[in-house]
């Protein structure tokens, strides 16, 4: 199966309105060799849908299984074992996952929706400081006035307001978060 195919029949699992997510995610992952892409992507997934459903342990064998292979899709395997850990309130191992996290970015292999994701779960987490970290890892190279896409936009604004209730001060990438903020305030015939 191609990764086109691979990628097609995820989302049909994935977007359907449908009961056994986890398990119909867990079986097609199971199905591809490892090392083959598709693998991890769908065991990641199954792994997610067993952490809603309350099955902490069937999640964790999951990725423990994936965690050494690289990572499929948008989030990286390490960033849901620490959307894990916090569930589980483990946080000598979400300490680690943060810093491997830190070395995959360094080595570029975490996407910007990665950093999104770890940023995100840190401010759920009441750490303020360290999501403004994951927030703003991902704009390091970028201008300010460059075109963004949209998760790096997300970075901006949700960077913004982790700054504001650090009270920091206002930085260039604020103003983008302003300016992106007024443009939604925009009607249509303006």
């Amino acid at each position: 199966m191609d990764a086109l195919e691979i990628e097609r029949q995820h989302d049909d699992i994935e977007y359907a309105l449908r009961a056994d997510k986890a398990e119909a995610h867990e079986e097609a992952g199971r199905a591809i060799p490892r090392g083959e892409y598709g693998r991890v992507l769908f065991l990641s997934a199954a792994a997610e849908h067993w952490m809603m459903r309350g099955e902490v342990d069937r999640a964790r064998d999951l990725l423990a299984d994936i965690q050494d292979d690289p990572s499929e899709g948008q989030i990286a395997t390490r960033a849901v074992q620490l959307q894990l850990a916090f569930k589980i309130g483990d946080e000598d191992w979400a300490t680690s996952l943060l810093q491997l996290l830190l070395a995959d970015f360094r080595a570029d292999l975490v996407s910007t929706s990665t950093c999104h994701y770890v940023g995100e779960l840190l401010r759920e987490q009441g750490d303020l400081r360290k999501a403004h970290r994951w927030f703003t890892l991902p704009l390091a190279y970028l201008d300010p006035d460059d075109d963004l896409d949209g998760v790096e936009e997300m970075c901006v604004e949700d960077r913004a307001e982790v700054r504001r209730q650090l009270g920091l001060p206002h930085d260039r990438f604020d103003a983008v978060a302003d300016e992106l903020a007024a443009m939604r305030r925009r009607t249509p015939e303006e």
